[in-house]
């Protein structure tokens, strides 16, 4: 079998029954980020890799490269509810690349990091005929707070922050040299991402979260996501997934599916996750005194899988988004 047959999340499972769990483990392989126990707190710990064919868009300047190198990891840590300590980067460049390049690039990761209290503390650098960032961020979480995907109850309510679609449609227009009049602010989501730090920390501290994944591969993949890890059902009803208002308009100007950049097109970098139902409308609340509004989705059900509730039928929703080796 081939990788292209296989898929990232096969060879994640094949990861995952491999390598032993330590002792001191408190969440391993297949959630957003590890954690371990250390002294009655989690240290947490991701890693992330950006290749330039496969993540930068034409157009991409250097300092948006360092920028998102710093926001894809720091998702992953918003997403366990942590705090974050630091930064490191292995960075590959090819020679005849320009040390401007390379400065702005250096510069968009300090601003990035700074922006979220954080800074870039190490690295290495080595050669390649290709830019490739691998990054890695650590952070802080009381054992108690700790956000993970597989914590969702049956009757738990389904909820993402934001508006979804924004980032994958800004892609499209990117990628097809569509006119951009009119929707640079999808553009500026696909090229200037935000990590949603400080609505994980507060998510985490309420209590009320059962369970979290930051929307990356798209919100059909990262629900069943959820649900897999969580070992429920999930049934979202579709009239009120909140789709960015430029990319309806840009799905009807131009005859696409709405569907592909709300359901299945990823990189929004929300948060998607559980909570009781006693109190959502604290946790509503307490996001939207921080300027992030919260969207109830769905409902969590006893069973197994995603579905969807459209034009009064239930089915199940297609298990699609972005994945590396198949596409």
């Amino acid at each position: 079998m081939k990788l292209s047959d296989a898929g990232e999340r096969a060879l994640i499972e094949i990861t995952r029954r491999v390598c032993r769990r330590g002792p001191n483990v408190r969440i391993g392989i297949g959630d957003d980020a590890a954690a371990i126990d250390i002294d009655g707190m989690c240290l947490v710990a991701t890693t992330d890799m950006l290749v330039a064919r496969t993540h930068f868009p034409p157009s991409t300047t250097p300092r948006q490269i360092g920028r998102r190198a710093v926001v894809v990891n720091l998702s992953d840590l918003a997403a366990m509810g942590a705090e974050p300590l630091g930064l490191i980067f292995s960075v590959a460049l090819p020679r005849k690349l320009d040390v401007e390049f390379v400065k702005q690039l250096v510069k968009g990761m300090d601003e990035a990091a700074r922006e979220y209290g954080t800074y870039v503390v190490g690295g290495d650098l080595d050669e390649s005929g290709e830019i490739t960032i691998v990054g890695a961020a650590f952070g802080l979480a009381r054992r108690q707070e700790l956000l993970k995907r597989s914590g969702a109850k049956d009757g738990d309510i389904v909820a993402v922050t934001g508006k979804l679609g924004a980032a994958s449609a800004g892609l499209k227009l990117l990628l097809e040299k569509l006119p951009l009049k009119g929707y640079r602010a999808l553009v500026k989501a696909q090229l200037e991402p935000i990590a949603l730090v400080r609505e994980g920390r507060k998510l985490a501290r309420s209590g009320a979260v059962t369970a979290a994944i930051d929307v990356t591969d798209g919100l059909a993949a990262n629900l069943w996501q959820l649900a897999r890890e969580s070992r429920i059902k999930i049934i979202i009803d579709r009239a009120k997934i909140p789709a960015h208002p430029l990319v309806r308009k840009f799905a009807i100007q131009h005859g696409f599916n709405l569907d592909d950049f709300v359901l299945f097109g990823g990189e929004d970098f929300e948060l998607l996750f559980t909570v009781k139902p006693m109190r959502w409308e604290k946790v509503q609340l307490m996001l939207k005194r921080i300027g992030t509004m919260a969207t109830q989705i769905g409902r969590v059900a006893k069973g197994r899988g995603v579905f969807v509730q459209k034009d009064g039928k239930t089915q199940k929703l297609p298990d699609r988004g972005y994945e590396h080796f198949t596409g």
